[in-house]
């Protein structure tokens, strides 16, 4: 049910003409109206709307800093659930069409009962929904933004109520937007909507909707499946992940979930490494082994057995492979591996195990046809099916958005094993890291057991899996159906996923 009740929040502006107009409207659950003019009932939530002296002005609607923008009076409404369930809710801020002032002159401040006051955060970098879906109605709607989420535990026996939850909420021009904003409007109204109702977007839906406005950082790679992929030095990718910092390598289409299904899913990597562990190392005989090197078969391998159902997997400590001949190392995962809610936002996907024969005439288009190709060493396996694995040579290779000297085109048409010598390249690639060598999935064909990896140097080169100066950097396929409910993506304000 729909809910047309508005609120006036704003006032009109007279300093430049501009005017800020903010309305009240609720969606989705069925609405009756309370005696008192500022109080809603929806479903089992109770928002009452809290009267300041004034109601939020755009900081005498001219461009203003941060901080003058967060210094004035906060506009506060409080949600309450009355009834005995747990309920999840969002909060959308919904722009207009009619407005003359581009949403992305608008910046914000939302935050819930005693927090601190959070980072600032703009609307061209918060998560757009699908308004139709979440069955918002609003005359006129441009763009609906979730700039909040979160849930409120049901009422018990001794106590009426359940919990409750006050916001506070700031609007103001960015300082950034110069005379620009001159006689303009902007218009938008604030609603709640049920998050237990999948109102989408997906995540990687929301990273598609920020390309058009970031296209320095977010990039179609041009492949066969146009994958998007995050660019650069340092974009804002970064994720809160498993109580950590992951970072997003790109949206990557025609993912198959193991059964058949191709799906449009997000494609994450940890941001900092679980350690220098061997790639493989089971001695001769055992499994695909037939040295005391270990095997280039990511199927069977030792380290895959660790990431999906071994101790890393499990949070817990074990042994990991470490060394030739089926050597180990004590390994502690009971703080950095992977949490049941983790877990539980990750599927299947069929990774593509297919090698190359040789290292050093290969580019990044050529790795990334390879990769997804049929030529192995004799008896692997093409292709995979599980939850965790690594990063290919070709998420190197179109991660770099190359430099002032060498642009990512030229960077695209040297061959990764040369770039130590092209400093653009990997010092415009934010998954280089000049202090290790890192292992990824794909292998060398000619061979039973050399390994691809990404040296310290900037290249991709080639080693023997049982060697353990290389490190782990655990990769992996969110669900289709994760949603992106907050943050920038910046490492300060992380995109915060849910389901």
């Amino acid at each position: 049910m729909k809910l047309k009740y508005k609120i006036l929040m704003a006032i009109i502006a007279v300093s430049i003409g501009l005017c800020l107009m903010i309305y009240q409207s609720y969606a989705l659950w069925v609405v009756t109206l309370s005696g008192q003019e500022n109080i809603v009932e929806v479903g089992c939530f109770n928002i009452e709307f809290i009267e300041n002296t004034s109601s939020i002005a755009l900081s005498n609607s001219y461009p203003v800093s941060d901080a003058k923008g967060m210094s004035g009076e906060a506009y506060s409404f409080t949600i309450t659930n009355k009834c005995t369930v747990d309920s999840a809710y969002q909060v959308t801020l919904n722009t207009l069409n009619a407005n003359t002032m581009g949403d992305d002159k608008v910046k914000y401040v939302i935050y819930k009962d005693s927090e601190s006051k959070p980072s600032t955060g703009s609307l061209v970098n918060s998560a757009p929904i699908n308004a139709d879906k979440a069955n918002i109605t609003v005359t006129d709607l441009k763009e609906s933004y979730i700039i909040a989420s979160g849930e409120l535990k049901g009422a018990s026996e001794e106590n009426g109520t359940g919990e409750s939850h006050t916001y506070n909420v700031y609007l103001w021009i960015d300082e950034n937007a110069g005379n620009e904003v001159e006689n303009t409007r902007f218009e938008a109204s604030i609603n709640i909507v049920n998050a237990s109702t999948k109102i989408g977007p997906t995540a990687a839906e929301t990273i598609e909707a920020l390309a058009e406005a970031n296209p320095d950082q977010l990039v179609y790679d041009g492949t066969v499946d146009n994958n998007l992929r995050y660019i650069g030095a340092n974009p804002n990718n970064y994720v809160s992940f498993n109580n950590e910092l992951w970072r997003i390598i790109g949206v990557f289409n025609n993912i198959d979930n193991g059964s058949g299904t191709k799906e449009t899913r997000l494609k994450i990597i940890r941001n900092e490494s679980i350690g220098e562990y061997s790639w493989d190392n089971k001695a001769s005989g055992t499994g695909s082994s037939d040295s005391q090197y270990g095997s280039n078969d990511w199927s069977d391998s030792a380290l895959q057995q660790v990431l999906n159902s071994g101790a890393y997997y499990n949070r817990t400590s074990g042994e990991c492979p470490y060394g030739s001949n089926g050597a180990t190392t004590t390994c502690d995962f009971s703080t950095t591996g992977l949490t049941s809610d983790a877990k539980s936002m990750i599927d299947n996907a069929l990774w593509n195990l297919g090698g190359s024969n040789t290292y050093d005439d290969v580019t990044t288009s050529m790795f990334y046809e390879r990769e997804r190709g049929t030529e192995v060493y004799s008896g692997r396996p093409t292709a995979w099916t599980g939850k965790v694995a690594l990063m290919y040579p070709s998420d190197y290779g179109y991660a770099t958005s190359g430099g002032n000297t060498v642009d990512r085109k030229t960077c695209h048409a040297t061959n990764l094993y040369s770039w130590n010598n092209v400093s653009d390249c990997y010092n415009n690639d934010w998954l280089y890291d000049s202090s290790n060598s890192q292992w990824e999935l794909a292998t060398l064909s000619s061979s039973s057991d050399y390994v691809l990896m990404m040296d310290f140097f900037g290249n991709v080169s080639y080693n023997h899996p049982f060697d353990i100066f290389q490190t782990v950097s655990p990769v992996l396929y969110l669900s289709s159906n994760v949603k992106i409910t907050g943050g920038d993506g910046s490492e300060n304000s992380p995109f915060e996923l849910s389901l």
